[in-house]
C-alpha cells in the first residue's frame, strides 16, 4: 500500500502571517490524521514566506475520498475558502510518494525541518534515488529523512525532508553531511547526477503524530 504526503503550501497577505498559521493549524487540529504543519520565519532572497501543511494519506483510495469530499462538502468547502481568504496564493497542492518516511515524524520533538529538492539530470533520477536511499541508509537511527517523489511536476526531482530539535542540530547535521568522510563517494555520486540542489528551512508550529 503507498504511503503517501498531501502537502498544501500557502503564501500569506501582508500582515496575515500569524492568522494564516493559527487557521491552518486549527484546522490540523480538527483533523485525526498524522501531519504537522510548519511556517518559514526565514526565507531567502528568491523564496517567499510561507506556511506548508503535510498531511498523512494511507492510500490512493483514501485520497480519492479527500477529492470527493472538498468538492461535495460545502463545510469543508467554506473552511478552505476561509483559510484562502488569507493568502495571497496557494501554489502547491501536491501528493508526494514517501519512499522512505524519516525518523522526525514519529518523534514529536521535532521543533525545526528542512526540505532539500534535488533536480537530477536528464535520466538520472532514479540512480539519484538510490544514490539517496544508500546514504540514508547508513545515517544514525534518529537522523534519517523521508524520501519522497512528486505525483506530479516534475519527474526529474526527488525531494528529502529532515527533522530536527533546534537550530543547532539543524546545522550540526549540515556540516556533517558536508564533511563526513564517510559520505564522501555518495556526496561524489549526488554531485554527479544532480543540476542542483535548493533547501528551505522551516518552523514547525503544530504536529499531528496520528
Amino acid at each position: 500500500m503507498p504511503d503517501l504526503t498531501l502537502e498544501i503550501r500557502r503564501l500569506p497577505k501582508p500582515g496575515k502571517t500569524f492568522e494564516l498559521i493559527e487557521a491552518v493549524t486549527n484546522r490540523f487540529k480538527s483533523a485525526n490524521r498524522r501531519g504537522l504543519v510548519s511556517a518559514a520565519l526565514t526565507t531567502p532572497h528568491n523564496r517567499d514566506r510561507d506556511v506548508v501543511s503535510a498531511l498523512g494519506i494511507s492510500g490512493w483510495d483514501e485520497l480519492e475520498k479527500l477529492n470527493n469530499n472538498v468538492l461535495s462538502d460545502p463545510n469543508i468547502q467554506k473552511e478552505q475558502t476561509d483559510i484562502e481568504e488569507l493568502c495571497i496564493k496557494t501554489p502547491t497542492i501536491q501528493v508526494l510518494n514517501v519512499i522512505e518516511r524519516g525518523d522526525h515524524i514519529t518523534s514529536g520533538a521535532t521543533q525545526y525541518m528542512r526540505r532539500t529538492f534535488l533536480s537530477a539530470k536528464r535520466g538520472e533520477s532514479s540512480a539519484l534515488l538510490d544514490t539517496l536511499l544508500e546514504w540514508r541508509g547508513i545515517m544514525p537511527e534518529g537522523k534519517r529523512p523521508t524520501i519522497q517523489r512528486q505525483m506530479s511536476g516534475s519527474i526529474d526531482l526527488v525531494r528529502i525532508t529532515a527533522g530536527y530539535q533546534s537550530i543547532g542540530d539543524m546545522m550540526d547535521s549540515a556540516a556533517d553531511i558536508a564533511s563526513n568522510p564517510n559520505y564522501n563517494k555518495l556526496r561524489d555520486n549526488m554531485n554527479r547526477l544532480t543540476v542542483s540542489v535548493v533547501g528551505f528551512n522551516y518552523k514547525v508550529v503544530h504536529v499531528n503524530l496520528g
